[in-house]
């Protein structure tokens, strides 16, 4: 294979004005979230303060960028591993799939989506593709700024055709080429590789780069019965069901967090530069003037500090055209109290426009609730995991369901396919929690109100009936061979 050039060109962008402005503000959240944002402030600084006063305000305040640490504080549903489910776990080969050093903890899965929720949160999408080879099981983030998609009318969330934007080696270039794999005809999948042309597919590489043809029969992504599907399993913040992408969904956020970053990158202009009193000489002009370059042209300055005094000469030919001079001092000429409130209450109104209850928002020290200092509470990030945990585990039961036929088709296990559930480990209640929970559910078992499976699932959230079921046999098995535990108050 020829050696790769080190220069990148740049990405394309695709030729629908749709997509193209998806793809454009999802990169804007990507940026945010991964910190890479600096350009954006500079941009959105000039446009509200003007080039020449953002040169003179010099350097921007990145410290604040409320956007990055909601999305972060709401993704708590991989804090710890969560636990697969299947009505077959018994089975030896369903153990070392799932077990605690089965193949999918293995695979680093798990830490991952730790870092891929606070991205499907932020993004309001986001993909994740799953391969096995010879190095074995992995799992790779897909970005939805490098992804175009349709979906089945009667499905339009679910992706039934992807066409991915990858950078490859092609004769020693690197080069932007897409990965299409396509079954909306299932009798004749797709699965190939071709060079952007301007956004759409160009030349076909797929038997240059794959090593052969994987479309129609050799199509390799297949379940047990024959069926094809996409190794992409898609995920949403929050499903609509009416669409495959929601991009601007809290958008206010995203710019929020931007004119935050202005405003707080102004009052550390003012904390520098007009936090103190200047002491001027009057009736002369500033000696020691210097030029500066500026992007539209030139300006003249002086260094101002508290520890030194403005000198001013005179530019006349003598005292009488001037006037006497003048020894004088300005007062601080920004109240940064008043300023602080005003930001950080703007901060707060950001965290609430997020989803974020005021009430599930933790104090931390002294200072307000603001950009600087959102962390969730112990019931607020519960209530995070109460929101994302059914869209969450409807899609990583799919991805365990297509990583088993992977598994299947690669080393010819017998896996199930489907029937896997999901259960998330529950940030832990604290002591006077538990025994209220615990209090609450008898309560209402002895009153009839509910049975044993339904009592069971509220102190089990996330359980399934048959699960809850199952686990109550076991544990009528359990009583019944160990008798003392029949007893009363056991």
């Amino acid at each position: 294979m020829p050696k790769l050039t080190t220069t990148t060109p740049q990405m394309p962008t695709p030729p629908d004005p749709f997509e193209a402005q998806r793809w454009e503000h999802t990169r804007l959240r990507r940026r945010l979230l991964e910190g890479n944002w600096n350009n954006d402030l500079k941009e959105r600084y000039i446009q509200h303060m003007g080039s020449v006063r953002s040169q003179a305000h010099g350097e921007l305040d990145l410290s604040s960028n409320p956007f990055r640490v909601i999305s972060r504080e709401l993704a708590v549903l991989y804090d710890a591993p969560p636990t697969i489910r299947h009505d077959l776990e018994k089975d030896p080969a369903i153990t070392e799939f799932l077990g605690a050093q089965g193949t999918l903890a293995n695979s680093g899965l798990w830490s991952i989506m730790q870092w891929f929720q606070s991205r499907v949160i932020g993004c309001r999408e986001h993909l994740l593709r799953c391969t096995v080879d010879a190095a074995g099981l992995r799992y790779r983030p897909v970005s939805p700024d490098k992804v175009v998609a349709t979906a089945k009318s009667e499905s339009p969330d679910q992706a039934d055709s992807i066409r991915e934007l990858r950078l490859r080696n092609v004769e020693g270039k690197a080069t932007w080429c897409w990965d299409w794999l396509d079954i909306r005809n299932p009798s004749a999948p797709v699965y190939a590789v071709h060079v952007d042309d301007k956004g759409r597919l160009g030349r076909d590489i797929t038997a240059s780069t794959l090593g052969g043809t994987f479309s129609g029969d050799a199509y390799p992504y297949r379940y047990a019965d024959g069926s094809p599907y996409l190794p992409y399993v898609l995920y949403h913040a929050q499903r609509s069901g009416d669409r495959l992408w929601d991009p601007w969904d809290g958008m206010e956020v995203v710019e929020g967090s931007l004119n935050l970053a202005v405003a707080w990158s102004f009052w550390f202009h003012c904390l520098r530069d007009a936090s103190w009193p200047q002491r001027y000489l009057a009736n002369l002009v500033p000696a020691g003037l210097s030029a500066v370059d500026a992007d539209n042209g030139r300006r003249t300055e002086v260094t101002t500090d508290p520890a030194t005094v403005i000198i001013l000469e005179s530019n006349a030919d003598s005292a009488a055209e001037t006037g006497q001079p003048m020894v004088g001092q300005w007062s601080q000429a920004t109240d940064l109290e008043s300023l602080e409130r005003a930001i950080s209450a703007f901060a707060n109104r950001l965290a609430q426009d997020a989803g974020v209850s005021p009430s599930d928002i933790q104090r931390l020290g002294g200072t307000a609730r603001s950009g600087y200092a959102i962390a969730l509470t112990n019931e607020g990030k519960r209530h995070a995991q109460r929101k994302f945990a059914p869209q969450f585990r409807e899609a990583d039961a799919h991805l365990v369901g297509l990583t088993a036929a992977m598994l299947n088709r690669h080393h010819g296990t017998t896996l199930p396919e489907s029937g896997y559930s999901v259960l998330y480990q529950q940030i832990p209640l604290s002591p006077q929690e538990l025994e209220a929970r615990r209090k609450h559910v008898l309560e209402l078992l002895e009153a009839g109100l509910i049975d044993r499976v339904a009592a069971y699932q509220q102190l089990n959230p996330g359980l399934s009936d048959d699960q809850a079921r199952a686990d109550l046999q076991a544990i009528d098995a359990a009583r019944t061979a160990i008798p003392f535990l029949n007893r009363q108050g056991a």
